[in-house]
């Protein structure tokens, strides 16, 4: 059995070999369509399907989080934390960690340098089975007395850079932020945890005010104060549902003893995830993602299953000679099979090979985030095995039609000549081929215009700020040690040099940006007057803390009232400005200049109150085409953050080598996290958007491309059957533009059908992707109309072509073919 296999397999190398262009083209064709596929895959199973290294049994890990409604996931502050620790039975322990590394300043041996440190609770390494590469993890101890244990344990990957390996860095001291920290160990080879945030060293929860000066005030003492993710380990014998049933119970329980901070809150255990809590968003994305390519490796199938149809059509005499001499149907079409899958085998591994390059630019698409990733997108056992299962299954699909059309071939008229070609049931087969095809290259083509049209109509939306020509540089000054006083003076100077720049028309700072997905929790507020939701004991809005100018820098100016001046300082009375949506929410029928806030977690964590001195226009904050929420601004001075961003309007030329000239001028010891411009932060949340335009629209092409061969080649071929037809009907005197357009109406058949039909099927698959479709209807009349004409002319041309050839054809010479 298996020599008869090797047989066929040699035989069909040597077939395939002898018509290099067919070959080439459908290796190519699946390479295409293969490769598509297994790039995608490869981003599914690095971001879902395969555990982060270095985890001991993950399948009995936890991601836990708060959950005050269906489908949410945050985080917890510190109080709750402890408390849900010590009450949990289901759950072997509970670990806490900081979602976001946090910028800091590594200095020790050599220069300093920008890393990214994260705080994570003194179990965390253990409750993930890690084990340490040199030296040793966190301990239960390290965690016992806030500011007194001073370790840290460094990445693999930062000990190999910054420390060449060397072992004895163990024992040694580092400063990170400028305080002295003592490395007790090297994480694994790989380690980052359980998401797919990187990390370069990690610092007990007890030394959270060396680590983060700027937010440590109230993060271990303050319950409003949530900024921790949590995690755990089953308990032996217990399950997710016992485990969720139990933090329910918690959750009330805290929700009775804390009522006015824990107002509604719940818990949620989840599987752990390389992204806590978004594994339904990013599986349904990639789902999304998966079925584009997978209508292009169908595409490419049912391409190449007519182009094996035809094959088989000319090697009907071949395919008689062997019936005659006693080969069966069965060993005929296993013989045409093996065939197919010598194809698929070259054009899996052309494909496996095309997704790295094709990664490569998929990621090229995705603009720099302000953390950097921990995704090991590489050809893993999973992706080989898709890839492979996929050419299987495409093979069949492609070469099972054929193979049986083949092995009906009639034995005499086949013997006789090949006039057998042109019977009814072999054109009604490439006919529904050619339609198939053009039906699903219609889904692809308007699926990539629907893509195209939102992320146009994202780009020119009206944002209320404007983000050409401006530049954001990013800078933690706790990292050079600056406190509130010491950071206000140095901002102001800098700020003040960076406006005298040649070229520069405004600089400010903002602590948050513009669309980079963030949001600040400031507390709640009160006004007098003003009643408070059922059940709530303040009211809500989001916020941000900015200096003077910020306004002005982003082309918002303020509709009525005054912008923060120097001297809205610590001492001077508090004032806020608020966005038109507060107004409309909470001081309908009011003037809002002069109305005062009774904050509920001030500065110090105890309530202040703020005039408010002026109201700016709405502007997208959280997210672009989300309605205005209401939004409060205050200045820097008096809400102290170490943490911004400078935000520098230019005339054209960007600003961020000479700002950070100048900030090496005023501080070398001072790093820059991040320096971009402000176009690219807000490209941040288009990322979506961005990928699915890029994939469909790419592949898009490629199906469009794939479609007009295959009505060109379908085409074609009746046109060569039709030759000897053609001379009688020139011969007799019938009118060569009527003879076109019996040729174009065979086309135009085709592809109205293929047309209707996918028109159809994008209408229904449209409603799937409507969440993406920001600024366009999902039955967008213009991608829908255009597509459906655009594939009517490419039809057209595609039979024009082989049609005007046939007729240029002597009668006398048609009539002698055949």
């Amino acid at each position: 059995m298996l020599d008869t296999w090797v047989q066929d397999a040699r035989f069909a190398i040597r077939l395939l070999r002898k018509t290099p262009l067919f070959t080439l083209t459908a290796v190519l064709s699946l390479a295409v369509g293969v490769g598509a596929n297994s790039t995608i895959f490869s981003i599914a199973s690095a971001m879902l399907l395969r555990p982060m290294p270095g985890l001991s049994a993950p399948d009995r890990l936890l991601d836990i989080g708060r959950s005050r409604r269906a489908g949410e996931f945050d985080t917890v502050s510190y109080p709750n934390y402890k408390d849900i620790r010590d009450r949990a039975t289901t759950i072997q322990d509970v670990y806490a960690y900081q979602i976001e590394p946090h910028p800091m300043s590594l200095g020790g041996n050599g220069e300093a340098e920008r890393v990214y440190g994260a705080v994570v609770s003194a179990n965390y390494f253990a409750l993930l089975g890690a084990r340490p590469a040199h030296g040793r993890l966190l301990q239960t101890d390290d965690d016992k007395v806030v500011g007194g244990s001073a370790v840290a344990v460094i990445s693999h990957e930062l000990w190999m850079r910054r420390f060449a390996g060397d072992a004895a860095v163990v024992g040694q001291q580092i400063k990170v932020n400028g305080f002295p920290f003592g490395v007790v160990g090297i994480a694994p080879k790989g380690f980052q945890g359980t998401t797919v945030l990187k990390a370069d060293l990690w610092v007990p929860m007890s030394m959270v005010a060396q680590a983060m000066p700027a937010r440590s005030t109230t993060l271990l003492t303050s319950r409003r104060s949530t900024w921790l993710f949590m995690g755990g380990r089953l308990a032996d014998g217990a399950t997710v549902q016992q485990a969720n049933a139990e933090l329910k119970s918690i959750a009330d329980g805290l929700a009775r003893e804390y009522p006015d901070i824990n107002d509604r809150f719940g818990l949620v255990a989840l599987p752990v995830a390389s992204v806590p809590g978004m594994v339904n968003m990013v599986a349904g994305f990639i789902g999304l993602l998966m079925g584009i390519v997978g209508l292009l490796l169908l595409i490419a199938c049912v391409n190449l299953a007519g182009m094996l149809l035809a094959r088989g059509a000319a090697r009907s005499r071949e395919i008689a000679v062997r019936l005659a001499i006693g080969a069966g149907p069965g060993r005929l079409v296993r013989q045409l099979l093996t065939e197919t899958a010598v194809l698929f085998i070259a054009g899996g591994v052309a494909g496996l090979l095309l997704s790295q390059l094709l990664t490569r630019l998929l990621l090229s698409v995705v603009p720099q985030l302000p953390v950097p990733l921990a995704i090991d997108i590489t050809i893993d056992w999973r992706v080989v095995v898709f890839t492979a299962g996929a050419s299987l299954i495409a093979a069949l699909l492609c070469g099972l039609a054929p193979a049986l059309q083949a092995a009906k071939t009639s034995l005499v008229p086949s013997l006789k000549s090949d006039a057998l070609d042109g019977r009814p049931s072999r054109l009604r087969l490439r006919n529904i081929f050619v339609v198939g095809q053009v039906t699903l290259s219609l889904v692809l083509v308007i699926a990539a215009g629907l893509f195209l049209r939102a992320l146009q109509h994202a780009g020119n939306a009206a944002t209320g700020f404007e983000a050409r020509q401006v530049d954001v540089i990013s800078l933690d000054l706790s990292l050079a040690g600056y406190g509130d006083d010491s950071g206000e003076i140095f901002l102001r100077q800098l700020l003040d040099r960076i406006r005298q720049l040649p070229g520069v028309q405004a600089a400010s700072a903002t602590v948050d940006l513009p669309l980079d997905g963030g949001r600040m929790g400031l507390g709640g507020f009160n006004i007098a007057g003003v009643p408070l939701p059922e059940g709530r004991d303040s009211l809500d809005a989001d916020w941000n803390v900015i200096e003077p100018g910020f306004f002005k820098t982003l082309g918002m100016p303020l509709l009525r009232g005054r912008d923060f001046a120097d001297s809205d300082t610590a001492g001077s009375p508090g004032v806020a400005i608020v966005n038109d949506a507060f107004v409309r929410q909470y001081l309908a029928g009011r003037e809002p200049v002069g109305t005062t806030l009774d904050t509920t977690d001030g500065p110090d964590g105890k309530p202040d109150t703020r005039v408010i001195v002026g109201v700016a226009p709405d502007a997208q904050f959280m997210s672009i085409g989300a309605p205005a929420e209401p939004y409060i601004y205050l200045p820097r001075a008096q809400r102290s953050m170490e943490r911004l961003s400078l935000v520098v309007k230019t005339s054209g030329v960007s600003a961020i080598p000479s700002t950070r000239q100048l900030i090496r001028e005023l501080n070398p010891n001072l790093p820059i996290t991040e320096a971009l411009s402000l176009e690219a932060v807000t490209a941040f949340g288009l990322i979506p958007q961005r990928i699915a335009a890029a994939v469909a629209g790419t592949l898009g092409i490629v199906g469009l491309a794939l479609a007009a061969i295959g009505i060109y080649g379908v085409t074609s071929y009746a046109v060569s059957r039709r030759t000897r037809e053609i001379g009688i009907r020139v011969a007799l005197g019938a009118d060569q533009r009527d003879v076109l357009r019996l040729m174009l109406r065979q086309g135009a058949v085709l592809a109205g059908t293929g047309v209707v039909i996918g028109l159809a099927l994008a209408g229904a698959g449209s409603q799937v992707i409507k969440s993406l479709l920001f600024g366009v209807k999902d039955l967008d009349p213009l991608t829908f109309g255009g597509t459906a004409l655009l594939f009517t002319l490419i039809a057209l041309v595609a039979t024009y072509i082989p049609a005007r050839k046939a007729l240029r054809i002597d009668p006398m010479v048609a009539l002698r073919n055949d």
